[in-house]
């Protein structure tokens, strides 16, 4: 009988064993749970800052894109705005004119000294309208109003 006790406590003890080791997976399982929680924290942080980063990259981007194109648009004005230069029209009215040597197959032409200051292209053209022998001009963008007392000479500017 002494066998069959000795089995029983043996048996008895493997089950208590087992029931430890069970409790210490289950403690384990639970750091586990509370680790893996912990990383899943830190991911969806590191995925909102990398959305984040890549939201702001988009933004910094496209504002470089905007500013190469105004530096490109600045530049170009400054090469076509060489073209033309300061004349008088008549009563106190100025235009900017298309140098003559600048002209190719461009039609003669004045500006606006307005939008010109403003680095626009916007042209004077004649409404018909005389006010004391005075031919008027209006800028097609500003609304600017001079007056010529003469027709152009666009042969001498």
């Amino acid at each position: 009988m002494v066998v069959a006790e000795i089995s029983a406590g043996v048996t008895s003890l493997r089950a208590a064993l087992d029931i430890t080791k069970a409790m210490v997976g289950l403690r384990d399982a639970e750091a586990f749970r509370a680790k893996s929680i912990e990383l899943q924290g830190v991911v969806l942080e590191a995925l909102d800052k990398a959305i984040d980063s890549r939201e702001a990259y988009a933004a910094q981007s496209e504002r470089i894109g905007a500013l190469e194109a105004e530096v490109a648009s600045l530049k170009a004005w400054d090469a076509e705005k060489q073209n033309y230069e300061l004349k008088r029209i008549g009563e106190g009215s100025v235009a900017y004119m298309l140098k003559p040597d600048k002209r190719g197959t461009e039609p003669p032409h004045w500006l606006c000294p307005n939008c010109y200051s403003k680095g626009q292209k916007s042209f004077l053209n004649p409404t018909g309208a005389q006010v004391r022998r005075s031919w008027i001009y209006k800028c097609g963008s500003c609304g600017t109003q001079p007056s010529c007392n003469h027709m152009p000479d666009w042969q001498n500017g």
